[in-house]
């Protein structure tokens, strides 16, 4: 699946680079910097990472708000990973990169999460259909 997303984006300008055995590294990175203090961050670590934001722990867009946002985010610079991988793609030059070309590449059996360089925002897509897409920037003051 990376390396299928990997030749789509590098079709649309977007410099890729993929690394592999990295994928837990950026989970644990990703709930570091996402998660809040008010639930157990091992708890989503064990499970699908995205449940903070179907359990409504915190405040983010859902569906076309999240994928629209997602559109207009600045990507010059992020990180794409997955919850069932351990690959991960560093993608630079990103404008072009939308929410269609993930799930048209990923399709909805995938867990796909993408954060900027300084993981102060993400967007993740589920596997599960009917939750999701999310968009999430993380406040000002640090959360």
């Amino acid at each position: 699946m990376a390396i299928e997303l990997a030749t789509v984006l590098r079709k649309k300008g977007i410099v890729v680079r993929e690394f592999e055995n990295i994928g837990r590294e950026y989970r644990e990175k990703w709930v570091d910097a996402f998660s809040d203090s008010q639930f157990d961050q091992r708890q989503y670590f064990s499970e699908f990472l995205w449940y903070m934001f179907s359990a409504e722990k915190v405040d983010c867009l859902i569906r076309k708000e999240a994928a629209h946002s997602f559109d207009k985010v600045n990507k010059h610079y992020c990180y794409i990973f997955f919850q069932e991988s351990d690959d991960v793609l560093e993608v630079e030059y990103a404008s072009s990169l939308n929410a269609k070309d993930l799930l048209n590449v990923t399709g909805e059996y995938c867990d796909v999460y993408v954060v900027d360089k300084g993981f102060n925002w993400t967007y993740v897509i589920p596997h599960e259909r009917d939750w999701g897409p999310y968009f999430y920037r993380r406040k000002s003051n640090g959360r």
